[in-house]
């Protein structure tokens, strides 16, 4: 299912489904961002963070984006080092969009 998502819907719909990721999430996107998200009571926190805790999880974390991230996101990057040999990441300079793949398993009360 493809969907369109516009303004804070890319909070409320995308970023809150990928803290919820039980077997993998996939990320391609043009440029890397230093994102912080909210979690528990209103404290933002990394979004490199909520990676590093997913593959703690064993969540599968792939990232393929378009050139090098800024400095913000490499220092943020380097306080993670779970993220240095499990997080897959490929550069690949024709990205030229951004698209999300979770899997999210729903059990069935």
């Amino acid at each position: 299912m493809t969907t369109y998502i516009a303004d804070t819907e890319h909070y409320s719909e995308v970023v809150a489904r990928m803290c919820k990721a039980r077997r993998l999430l996939w990320i391609a996107t043009a440029d890397l961002k230093d994102l912080y998200v909210m979690q528990g009571k209103g404290d933002a926190v990394p979004f490199l963070q909520v990676l590093r805790d997913l593959l703690k999880r064993g969540v599968e974390v792939r990232l393929l984006h378009a050139k090098e991230p800024g400095t913000a996101f490499r220092e943020d990057f380097d306080r993670y080092p779970l993220l240095w040999k499990h997080l897959e990441r490929r550069l690949c300079p024709l990205v030229h969009t951004s698209t999300v793949r979770l899997s999210i398993l729903v059990q069935q009360t």
